[in-house]
């Protein structure tokens, strides 16, 4: 059993590997372009949707930031694109979670090495202490802020204890709202000659949001700032 386990191990991993290596030199996924194109030449295809939501879902999986996505979103389905892209955030954040319970040592080491290329007011350690003494409610606020990118919060608290139940419930309602709020901004922007009121409205909602997130940001019990 142990040695069938070791072996699902190397071949997910050479799998996973063989993937990032094909996105990277094939797609070059961390160029905004190079995504928008490759979205603008699949859309008019019927399955576009699932092949969105399937194709970034991957990509976060291996450190895309989300907010990439939101304005994509928008731009191919509209309002819609909100559903779409929380969709695939979900499908990533599980998959991460996963993954770092698997391969918690190699995963370790790259979350560091991609957290700390700049200075932080707040170290990995503490986040997963926070996770680990708060569940739910922490893994809320962790999705609500901006401290952390949304990749790096999935693998963190794969490395944690929080259950998964927990884990999802924190996610999906910290994630939501401030996605809709993007996602509406981007939608009415596109508009902005036609509906220059609509714009100016979702403008509103957005930096209400943001002010929101920032207040409760310093006066959460969680005191994390960034």
């Amino acid at each position: 059993m142990e040695t069938e386990n070791k072996r699902f191990k190397i071949l997910f991993a050479i799998g996973l590997i063989a993937v990032f290596i094909y996105l990277i030199i094939n797609l070059n996924i961390f160029s905004k372009e190079s995504l928008k194109e490759i979205f603008m030449s699949a859309r008019d295809d019927k399955s576009f949707g699932m092949f969105f939501t399937i194709f970034i879902a991957l990509l976060m999986v291996f450190f895309v930031p989300i907010s990439w996505f939101s304005a994509l979103g928008a731009f191919f389905f509209g309002l819609k694109g909100f559903l779409y892209v929380i969709t695939a955030g979900m499908i990533a954040a599980v998959l991460a979670f996963y993954i770092a319970k698997v391969f918690r040592r190699d995963v370790v080491k790259i979350v560091n090495k991609l957290y700390y290329r700049k200075e932080r007011d707040i170290t990995l350690e503490q986040i997963s202490n926070k996770i680990e003494k708060h569940g739910m409610g922490y893994v809320f606020f962790m999705r609500s802020m901006p401290f952390i990118p949304f990749s790096i919060a999935n693998y963190v608290s794969g490395l944690s204890s929080i259950g998964l139940k927990d884990y999802v419930l924190g996610t999906i309602m910290g994630l939501a709202p401030g996605q809709f709020a993007t996602t509406y901004f981007f939608y009415k922007a596109v508009d902005v000659r036609e509906n220059p009121i609509g714009a100016l409205i979702a403008g509103g909602i957005k930096a209400a949001y943001v002010l929101l997130v920032i207040l409760w940001q310093r006066k959460s019990k969680y005191s994390t700032k960034e």
